[in-house]
């Protein structure tokens, strides 16, 4: 089982930011409590209005089953009327000095 470690990135629309903010922080308690969830932390940005969740998941299966949630299904539903652009998940992976270009 190998570790999954992602990203996701959200701006909020002018005006929007205490909205989405809380709604994003409402990600925190319910995450960090499923089986599988080893790191799910939520940072704001210099840049007002544009957060990230840093995430990282016992295996691909573990993220799969968060998807499968009711707080994620509600930030799925609850979101799009809050951002200025999609809510961008970016799956990462490890670059390993020296590799070739």
């Amino acid at each position: 089982m190998a570790e999954v470690r992602v990203i996701a990135r959200s701006m909020a629309r002018e005006g929007k930011e205490n909205q989405l903010s809380e709604l994003l922080r409402g990600m925190l308690v319910p995450t960090r409590a499923e089986s599988g969830c080893k790191l799910y932390e939520l940072y704001e940005s210099n840049i007002k209005g544009r957060f990230y969740f840093y995430e990282r998941w016992e295996s691909q299966a573990a993220l799969t089953k968060h998807t499968e949630t009711p707080h994620y299904k509600h930030l799925q539903q609850a979101v799009a009327e809050l951002l200025q652009g999609p809510f961008e998940v970016n799956i990462l992976t490890s670059v390993q000095a020296g590799a070739a270009a």
